[in-house]
């Protein structure tokens, strides 16, 4: 059946740029439990992200890939010593070889074709081109010889003056004279306003329209720029590009339209001018307080607090602008082409002239650390560039810190809160208090860019959070005021972003937002809407102004023109909680490697002339670490990437606490890495220590590491090297962060002395002992998301310090111990066919301690699948691509364990359980298994249960099940049926188990649904399918097999040596076969087991069937059924066809049951149930019986053999049945002509009716008939009777107005004539005469005729005359009609 997925955005690439903020501290985790208990999905209490973009996994949607070639990169010519010219060489046939193989270049007339179409060719760094087209055309590209690999491109889009004192840059520029000049810094980016004044140029908005134009791609006019500064770029996206062919951008396109001009859009663009802004923070010269460029001297600055842009980390570096991202907003996929171009900027070869520091402020969130763009990161760095990138604004969230973050070369930064920040001002115009007139710190709204605002706070009260429309009493409250709306500070349980409130405000008449908050400063920027201005107050402010709030005494001044007015040191040395946690190591390494100021940034604004904005993320911090890198560069300019990486992580030895002031609890390298860095520092060390089997990490990870039944020591090491002239003497120590019970991190030896130019080894031991190996939470992490405990990885982390006299250098060190089992399963067998249950039997080493508990999961076995086959060429995430290969899909229900317990079976679970080929990091990130549902079997998808995360800012897993055509949510269970407090694999595992409440998802009994598993990825080969297993058929209210676990209201029991866990069977189980999870076995072999069960055969039997007795209606007949063995015990149902007509036990074989049968012809069989399993049921042959119709008599008798007319007289119809009783209806007939009918009432064999005979029989003698025409068992019979009816005496009356008139009047007279009393009336017609002469013969109607005389003439006798009817006998009526004289 056609699937149309609906799925959650899983692996884009977000800029770094939103909002985040200031982390709280997390409470001390609660003790680890005894026993596992299941997790309370009904506790959940959060925002579901709903699955979005039906239809990313169409078949037919286009893809873009990196196809690389069988050519030559310049970067392979020159590690070979080759010449300029070789390598102009090797970039011709590459580019050749791009022509044969992809011989259509991407254009408008193109865009539409699935063919391949080259949008651009790399020479530098990889040989290859950046292809688009359709999937499976692109991948057949790798059946070209010329062709290496097909890398899938995943699409990107967008994520301090004081801060140049707080990092110690300008101690830097003042002690050292390091500015970074000559320093080619590459912003890959939304291009740079190189007109701002902080880049030199002249500063004004007609420079910049200028140099705009009319879209941005005319050439940079000479004189807007200053060269020094600016020293090229490119545009490889132009105006209105986004990658996104459904992009929500009008009159984007995806198609690229490059040109020479990387020049930015505006800060009031979707983009927010957001290159420019990391530009400025990296090597902007600065703004003076007047507005212009400073150009002297940095050396001799002491105080640049009250400039209106502050300089860069490094203003006297160049600026080299690499624009990937269209000026309309939206997405990309072309950081590959500018990677490539920073490997030799001007094309000519020589790759000596390659970029030295590369800032990427953007991000993936959750995608792996062996994402194939890291490919190009890893390239660059090796070829000597270092590539600094942000970590990404997704918050705590385990691994959320993806590509390009997460390669092992790249220098990752945190965001941190620098010292003081800039604030934008609310200004208090009127209060009941007045010391709380004037100004007061805050954020603007984003989107708002119109005039400032001045009106009384409007209070709808209730904590009313405006995610709904104003009622009319609320849109009152705040009509022509600014409306204070309540803000929740947990993201992860917050109803709706600030876009949907201010709407909705705007539409009650309110002329601002007032927002609070109670985190310092931030967790996010408002946006709100261009209609009304928005305000954010700081947790200070919150607290000073509510009160007047509440009592509506307050009027407020906000808008654009108070941006940047306060300044307050509330948070230096904070980390800001957007900041992303980093990966923890499964695939080799952690992240993020340092953390600087990123929030509450100013910098500059893109055309804006000469002014600033502020922008908060990791895109803000990172930007100032290159900065940073180019000050170290640019003072040891023969040190390799790798190195001056080395230096400024480890000279970032300030540490990011969860309080203000250095209170609280410091972070570790999770989020942080090494700590806060101190360019001074940095700059100045002439010794640094890295990781000595992978120097480009720096940090040390031993990632995941099994902990079995023995103490597990593993030793890495790490190299210190002093550059330095001096001897070098440093003691040696491991400071810690997280704690994993007794696991410990030591450094040995204890001191190391290094001479000048040498280096030494400090070996670093991880022990982690079973008996005292503990599952501990994080410090810093809050233990509680969306109502429920979050999932963790329990780490032991810190850092290994290096202290000589006052100086200190730190190395990051993380390992994620755990505990492991090493179970496995039994084969189940049923002692006999009788056999409900039988045990599974469990045996091996398990796990209860520590807060780890061996989770064993039964379920039936639907299918395996096999493990998928490389697709040639093809280059994808392998640790992706091994975590959506399914190999087995069971399923199991607790339908029946709550029936069994007297409950209502739809409050059960059906639990769809899934094991993979390799292990997730995460679960619900980068892979998402997918459960499709038909219930009703009409071919059609009913229900789609997504495995995801429930809100991009928790670490809680669910199986979200949702309508599949309407989107509409029906259900959230916390996957594996636990909460975070359990480990049950979200983690580095390969198993899951997906439940589904069946009565809220609409499964009913009797249904057999059909499910189709599979696995989103935008690592798949084609179509964001990963893998796809069979479909099968579940039974959920009857399965085969079903399980008493020992945790009730899960799925799973603890697994422990000589553990049992009942199997029931359900309705006609026969041999089959379990799949049994281990979830905490150590590798993902020994995690999935299939188990044979045996149910042994019950012993046949036969029945046969005998009928004897009489074969007519109303006769009885017995049936008798043998059953053979007759030790066979049990009921036989004695079936007329369908019709079960009688049921009986079997005692010593036989069973019987007397019957009547209906006339006709029947088909008898006798079903024997046992009564026991040890005997198989039967049937047996059907036996034929034709039963004959029973004979009757009928007899009539009449109440009267005669009557006058008009009177009733009751006829009895008796019918007497043979050997059935008559039923149905008797008529009276007279010549075939019924007269009357009536029901027979029966009593035994007869049945009797009672009829009234019509009263107008006509007078004379009938021949009654009385007829029964029979029924299905009995035949039809009749009887007859005479009946005479005498004609009745009518009597006749005249009458008039009055008998006596004037000559000449013509009096009208009515005849009356009647019979008896309750006969009825008479027919006919009656002659009127007047003087004996005929007048008119009128006919009765309802017993009277009336006629007008003819006019009287003399006085008259007037006679009336019947002549009778049917049943009436004649007769006459006479009047004297008088004249008056």
């Amino acid at each position: 059946m056609p699937r149309r997925p609906v799925l959650a955005a899983v692996t884009a690439l977000s800029v770094a740029v939103s909002t985040a903020l200031l982390g709280a501290g997390g409470a001390s985790a609660t003790p680890p439990p005894d026993r596992p208990t299941a997790g309370d999905s009904q506790a959940i209490d959060g925002r579901l992200d709903g699955k979005l973009a039906r239809g990313l996994a169409d078949a037919d949607g286009p893809v873009t890939a990196f196809v690389q070639l069988d050519a030559r990169s310049a970067s392979d010519v020159t590690a070979d010593g080759g010449s300029p010219a070789e390598v102009k060489a090797a970039a011709a046939e590459t580019e050749a070889i791009a022509d044969a193989v992809v011989p259509e270049q991407l254009s408008a007339r193109s865009a539409g074709s699935a063919a391949p179409k080259k949008i651009a060719t790399l020479t530098n760094l990889v040989a290859g081109t950046l292809v688009t087209g359709d999937a499976a055309q692109i991948r057949a590209l790798a059946d070209s010889p010329e062709v290496v690999a097909v890398y899938r491109v995943s699409t990107k889009t967008v994520t301090n003056a004081h801060n140049v004192e707080f990092t110690r840059a300008l101690q830097v520029w003042q002690d050292t004279g390091q500015t970074g000049e000559g320093v080619r810094i590459g912003i890959i980016d939304t291009g740079l306003d190189y007109t701002h004044a902080d880049f030199g140029g002249p500063g004004t908005v007609e420079a910049y329209e200028q140099a705009y134009g009319a879209d941005g791609s005319a050439p940079a006019p000479a004189g807007t720029f200053d060269p020094t500064k600016f020293i090229g770029g490119y545009d490889f996206a132009g105006p209105i590009y986004d990658a996104d062919p459904q992009s929500e951008f009008p009159g984007s396109s995806p198609i690229p339209t490059p040109d020479e001009n990387p020049i930015d859009s505006s800060y009031l663009s979707p983009n927010s001018g957001h290159g420019t802004h990391v530009a400025g923070t990296a090597a902007g010269f600065g703004v003076q307080p007047d507005g212009t460029t400073f150009r002297g001297d940095y050396g001799d600055l002491t105080d640049v607090s009250d400039w209106v842009v502050g300089p860069g980390t490094a203003p006297g570096a160049g600026i080299y602008a690499l624009k990937v991202f269209g000026d309309i907003g939206g997405s990309t996929n072309l950081t590959s082409l500018a990677l490539d171009r920073a490997a030799d900027p001007n094309g000519d070869g020589d790759l000596g002239d390659r970029l030295d520091i590369v800032n990427m402020s953007l991000g993936s969130d959750g995608s792996p650390a062996d994402d194939p763009d890291n490919l190009l990161i890893d390239e660059l760095s090796a070829l000597g560039t270092l590539m600094v990138i942000s970590s990404g604004n997704a918050g705590d969230v385990t691994d959320i810190g993806g590509s390009p973050g997460n390669s092992a070369s790249s220098l990752t930064v945190a965001n941190s809160v620098g010292a003081p920040q800039t604030y934008d001002g609310l200004e208090v115009v009127e209060s009941a208090d007045p010391t709380l007139v004037g100004l007061h710190s805050g954020q603007n709204s984003v989107a708002y860019g119109g005039p400032d605002v001045t009106a009384p706070v409007g209070n709808p009260g209730g904590n009313f959070d405006g995610c709904t429309p104003f009622t009319p009493t609320q849109a009152a409250a705040v009509a022509g005021k600014i409306a204070y709306l309540w803000w929740n500070d947990d993201d992860t349980a917050r109803g709706c972003g600030s876009a949907v409130r201010f709407n909705n405000a705007t539409a009650a008449g309110a002329v601002g937002v007032l927002l609070p908050t109670e985190l310092t400063p931030f967790a996010a920027g408002i946006a709100g809407n261009a209609q009304i201005p928005g305000f954010q107050m700081t947790a200070a402010t919150t607290d000073r102004l509510l009160p007047q709030i509440e009592a509506g005494t307050l009027t407020v001044h906000i808008g654009p023109s108070l941006a940047a007015t306060v300044i307050e040191d509330i948070a230096g040395d904070m980390l800001n909680s957007g900041s992303s946690r980093g990966v923890h190591g499964s695939l080799g390494h952690g992240k993020p490697d340092v953390a600087a100021p990123g929030t509450q940034i100013l910098s500059a604004a893109s055309g804006a002339g000469n002014e600033p904005h502020s922008l908060s993320g990791t895109s803000m911090s990172s930007p100032h670490v290159a900065g940073i890198a180019a000050l170290v560069r640019a003072a040891h300019p023969s040190w390799e990437a790798a190195q001056v990486k080395s230096a400024v992580v480890n000279t970032a030895t300030h540490d990011i606490w969860t309080g203000p002031g250095g209170t609280g609890t410091a972070y570790g390298p999770e989020r942080v890495g090494s700590g806060r860095v101190d360019a001074f520092d940095a700059v100045t060390t002439d010794v640094i220590a890295y990781n000595t089997q992978n120097p480009e990490q720096t940090s040390v990870t031993w990632g995941v590491v099994p902990v079995g039944d023995t103490t597990v020591v593993a030793k890495k090491t790490v190299t210190v090297k002093n550059f330095g002239t001096t001897s070098k003497r440093y003691a040696t120590s491991v400071s810690s962060s997280s704690t994993a019970g007794g696991a410990t991190i030591t450094a040995s030896p204890a001191s190391i002395t290094l001479a000048p130019g040498r280096s030494a080894v400090v070996t670093l031991t991880l022990t982690a002992d079973p008996a005292t190996l503990e599952r501990e939470l994080d410090p810093t992490s809050v233990e509680l998301q969306a109502g429920v405990p979050r999932e963790y990885v329990a780490q032991v982390s810190g850092r290994l310090v290096l202290t000589s006299g006052a100086q200190e250098l730190r190395v990051p060190l993380q390992a994620a111990p755990r505990l492991v089992s090493d179970l496995s399963a039994s084969p189940v067998t049923f002692a006999d066919a009788a056999a409900q249950t039988a045990d599974l039997a469990i045996t091996g080493r398990g796990v209860a301690s520590g807060g780890w508990f061996s989770l064993t999961t039964p379920l039936n076995l639907a299918v395996t699948s096999p493990k998928l086959e490389d697709v040639p060429g093809l280059v994808t995430s392998p640790s992706a691509a091994a975590a959506g290969d399914i190999r087995y899909v069971g399923w199991a229900s607790t339908a029946p364990v709550v029936a069994a317990a007297g409950g209502d079976p739809s409050t059960g679970l059906l639990g769809i359980g899934i094991a993979t080929d390799g292990e997730w990091s995460t679960l619900g990130s980068y892979v998402i298994p997918i459960i499709d549902i038909d219930v009703d079997g009409d071919g059609a998808y009913d229900l789609e249960t997504v495995v995801q995360k429930l809100n991009a800012d928790s670490d809680v897993t669910v199986a979200a099940t949702f309508e599949y055509e309407s989107g509409r949510n029906v259900g959230v269970q916390l996957i594996n049926g636990f909460s975070g407090s359990i480990d049950a694999g979200v983690f580095d595992s390969n198993v899951l188990v997906a439940p589904i409440r069946l009565g809220t998802a609409g499964i009913p009994a009797g249904s057999t649904p059909t499910i189709d598993v599979w696995t989103y990825s935008n690592y798949a080969a084609q179509d964001n399918v990963l893998d796809t297993a069979e479909s099968f058929t579940v039974n959920p209210y009857d399965p085969p097999f079903w399980f008493d676990n020992d945790i009730p209201g899960s799925f799973s029991s603890l697994g422990a040596d000589g553990a049992t866990i009942g199997v029931h069977k359900g309705t006609g189980a026969t041999d089959g076969k379990l799949l049994v999870f281990q979830h905490h076995n150590a590798d993902p072999v020994s995690r999935v087991q299939v188990v044979d069960v045996t149910v042994p055969a019950a012993t046949p039997t036969t029945t046969t069937l005998a009928v004897t007795g009489g074969k007519k209606a109303g006769q009885e007949l017995t049936l008798t059924a043998t059953v053979a063995p007759a030790e066979a015990t049990g009921t036989v149902r004695f079936l007329d066809g369908e019709t079960e007509i009688g049921s009986a036990a079997v005692s010593a074989g036989t069973a019987s049951v007397k019957v009547k049968l209906g006339a006709g012809k029947h088909s008898l069989t006798a079903t024997f149930t046992p009564d026991s399993g040890l005997y198989a049921p039967s049937t047996s042959a059907a036996v034929p019986v034709t039963v004959t119709a029973s004979s009757s008599t009928t007899a009539i008798t009449l109440s009267k053999n005669s009557a006058t007319y008009g009177t009733v007289t009751t006829a009895t119809v008796v019918v007497t049945g043979a050997s059935a009783a008559p039923t149905g209806t008797v008529e009276i007939k007279e010549k075939g002509v019924t007269l009357a009918s009536g029901p027979l009432t029966v009593s035994g064999l007869k049945g009797t009716a009672t009829i009234a005979l019509p009263a107008d029989l006509a007078a004379g003698t009938h021949q009654l008939t009385a007829v029964y025409a029979g029924s299905a068992d009995v035949t039809g019979s009749t009887s007859q009777r005479s009946y005479r009816v005498l004609p009745a005496v009518s009597s006749a009356a005249l009458s008039a107005d009055s008998w006596t008139v004037t000559k000449g009047t013509r009096a009208t007279v009515t005849a009356t004539v009647t019979g008896p009393t309750g006969a009825p009336a008479p027919t006919g017609s009656v002659v009127f005469t007047v003087g004996l002469q005929r007048v008119a013969t009128v006919p009765l109607t309802n017993g009277t005729a009336t006629v007008t005389l003819p006019a009287a003439q003399r006085s008259a006798v007037v006679l009336a005359y019947y002549s009778g009817d049917k049943g009436y006998l004649g007769t006459l009526a006479a009047q004297t009609l008088l004249i008056r004289r």
